[in-house]
């Protein structure tokens, strides 16, 4: 049993160091014996939501600044909130660029982020013009139905 597990460290470590090569942020593997995700994600800006306190935070690698904006609830009128359960991704695929960031300027029915639902990759689009004030979701995080996930003014 060792044995196995020495072996299964050892492919770990070779996938993570393989995935800092390539650049690539999430990784599954699976056989019968053994089931691994890895998610090494590195985005610019990180944001985490309260729903008790409707705050946001957020947090740029470069500045290491934080911003916190609060009122925001699903009751606002540029609120969009998820139109189904699933798993909410900021771009398009893994190391490409968020569709949006806090302080875009977005244009009506332009893509704002993608929830994965049942293996099914659903682009969720403005619903209209404005500023982004709020982002209340993380990359790769589940989603709830009605959840507020962007604030547009």
């Amino acid at each position: 049993m060792k044995e196995n597990q020495n072996k299964e460290i050892e492919l770990i470590r070779k996938l993570s160091q393989l995935m800092t090569k390539e650049k690539i942020t999430k990784l599954k593997y699976e056989n019968s014996d053994l089931k691994l995700s890895i998610d090494k994600n590195v985005q610019s800006e990180k944001l985490v939501s309260t729903q008790t306190q409707k705050t946001a935070i957020t947090e740029t690698k470069e500045n290491k600044t934080s911003e916190t904006i609060s009122n925001f609830d699903v009751n606002h009128p540029g609120a969009l909130k998820a139109p189904m359960v699933g798993t909410a991704y900021v771009s398009p695929e893994p190391g490409k660029a968020p569709f949006i960031r806090l302080g875009d300027t977005v244009s009506n029915n332009q893509p704002l982020l993608i929830i994965e639902a049942m293996k099914v990759m659903n682009t969720i689009n403005a619903p209209k013009a404005g500023k982004v004030v709020f982002i209340g979701f993380e990359d790769g995080q589940p989603v709830e139905f009605e959840q507020l996930l962007v604030v547009i003014e």
